[in-house]
């Protein structure tokens, strides 16, 4: 039995972590060294998510919500003196978000055939009384 927290952090947070990497290196033409500096990952890490053998597990870029908020991640990173604990907020909540929208579902089943994912409520937080509004502002919602 795989725990959603196994997932989340064997895929959703690689996932997440090489789309900000990508919007660091693309978008605001940051090396793979300051990259792995603003992520506080190492540059081989960096390296593995450019060429895509590594947070390539699920793809997170579908999802408009995760989109937006890794291009308000990658911006806020890409400052002169980024707030590592806001990205590291932010970082959270999306990946918060992803758990309990049941983003990873598909990728359970994949990894667990035998697990019947239908009707799984294991990812549904019903304790967390978790919100998304913050979400919702990181990803221009």
């Amino acid at each position: 039995m795989i725990s959603p927290y196994e997932i989340v952090s064997k895929s959703a947070l690689p996932a997440l972590r090489a789309m900000v990497a990508r919007r660091l290196q693309v978008d605001y033409n940051m090396t793979q060294q300051q990259v792995a500096k603003a992520l506080g990952i190492t540059q081989a890490s960096v390296s593995n998510y450019t060429r895509r053998t590594r947070g390539m597990m699920v793809n997170l870029e579908s999802d408009l919500t995760v989109a937006k908020a890794a291009d308000t991640i990658a911006r806020g990173l890409s400052k002169k003196d980024p707030d590592q604990r806001e990205a590291l907020k932010s970082m959270t909540d999306v990946l918060d978000y992803i758990r309990l929208n049941y983003l990873m579902c598909s990728l359970h089943g994949d990894l667990e055939p035998g697990f019947q994912v239908e009707g799984c409520y294991a990812c549904d937080g019903a304790l967390s009384g978790k919100s998304f509004d913050r979400l919702k502002v990181l990803a221009g919602n």
